[in-house]
């Protein structure tokens, strides 16, 4: 199952250890044979994507394919040119903060890259407040509203302000 022999010539069959043993009249002579696996370098790997826009806080599965199918080692090691920006583990990257950063997938030798970019994520707005919400002031004299965008971290950051009777009023921008 190891090996065979014929006319002094080994053929190796499968990974292992055989003793082939040569007799002549009432002598014999033996060679410890031992079988290895055949090492298949990896050809090439390859990403289902080259490029991908995320939006900063999800995430995205990049799948590489690796080349022969039957090669010895198929590990493949995943990095990232910035963390702060994306980070990679087995394949699956996470947007951090807006930016580009390029992940690539090794095999053996050979690597396959996907540029990410990470976009801002949306965060609607969802309620203004002003302070103070009522006011009296005498003619002529200037007063402060302050206008609170909610949530904080909403993407909305303007503020356009109105009056209902500029004769009564007016607003500073």
């Amino acid at each position: 199952n190891i090996a065979i022999v014929v006319k002094g010539v080994v053929t190796a069959i499968a990974p292992g250890t055989a003793t082939i043993t040569a007799r002549a009249d009432d002598k014999e002579a033996t060679c410890i044979i031992t079988v290895e696996q055949r090492t298949i370098q990896v050809s090439g790997i390859y990403l289902d994507q080259t490029k991908a826009t995320v939006t900063e806080g999800e995430t995205l599965t990049l799948t590489a394919t690796v080349t022969p199918a039957d090669a010895t080692d198929k590990t493949i090691t995943w990095s990232t040119s910035d963390p702060s920006v994306a980070t990679v583990a087995n394949g699956v990257v996470t947007a951090i903060t807006p930016g580009t950063a390029t992940i690539t997938a090794r095999a053996g030798n050979k690597e396959a890259t996907c540029v990410i970019t990470v976009e801002e994520r949306y965060i609607p707005l969802t309620d203004i407040v002003l302070d103070p919400t009522e006011v009296t002031i005498e003619v002529g004299a200037l007063f402060t509203i302050t206008a609170t965008l909610l949530p904080e971290n909403t993407s909305e950051k303007t503020v356009s302000w109105t009056t209902s009777d500029r004769k009564i009023v007016t607003v500073r921008r």
